[in-house]
């Protein structure tokens, strides 16, 4: 006698569940928000040298904040936070609490929601090419490991540690590597469907 063959549970977790997700909150108004606050953010922080009410990193900003390098060698970051002074590192661990917690989470959504929306509708029956666009999610996860590091560092400061400096090298290294990666993506996702569009409209 056969064996009943045992149901198949979904696994909550999985790639297409979490694609799935990502493709009913991608709506145009989602994508216009997040890419206005997005923008509004990254506009505060360069030019206007913070978010009013929130921190002031003017300062920090002529100096250079550890987040804008690509690169840095053991020891870099540590000047850096000598250079700040003490009133700089506490407005710098105020912008990494306040400010650039937020940012990540903004610039990760609209990355992943643009690029869902456009390859939805640019490989409709290509479901594997669909899931790339959830490799935005890295930058974000990245970023928020990186501002780990340097929260570490504020918190042990003046005790310095190169490895953990070594660490955070490398979560910026591949941050800005999947930043690349999802510019890349979400310019491929509109141009894509900015083209489609008029093929559209001729075969309606």
């Amino acid at each position: 006698m056969a064996e009943a063959s045992e149901p198949q549970v979904s696994n909550p977790m999985s790639l297409s569940a979490l694609h799935s997700f990502f493709l009913k909150i991608s709506t145009p108004p989602v994508i216009a928000v997040t890419t206005l606050a997005s923008a509004l953010l990254l506009w505060l922080i360069q030019f206007e040298g913070g978010v009013p009410g929130v921190v002031r990193i003017d300062n920090l900003l002529r100096i250079g904040l550890p987040d804008m390098m690509l690169t840095y060698s053991p020891g870099t970051i540590y000047q850096r936070l000598v250079q700040f002074g003490a009133e700089g590192r506490y407005a710098y661990r105020l912008f990494l609490e306040r400010v650039d917690f937020i940012f990540p989470a903004l610039y990760g959504l609209f990355f992943v929601s643009t690029t869902t929306r456009g390859f939805s509708r640019l490989f409709p029956n290509r479901p594997a090419l669909q899931k790339l666009s959830l490799l935005p999610l890295a930058v974000t996860l990245f970023d928020y490991a990186e501002n780990l590091c340097f929260l570490a560092m504020l918190r042990d400061y003046p005790h310095e540690f190169v490895s953990l400096e070594k660490i955070a090298n490398l979560f910026t290294l591949l941050k800005w590597l999947f930043a690349l990666i999802s510019t890349a993506l979400a310019l491929l996702a509109v141009f894509g469907l900015v083209r489609r569009a008029p093929r559209q409209a001729e075969t309606n």
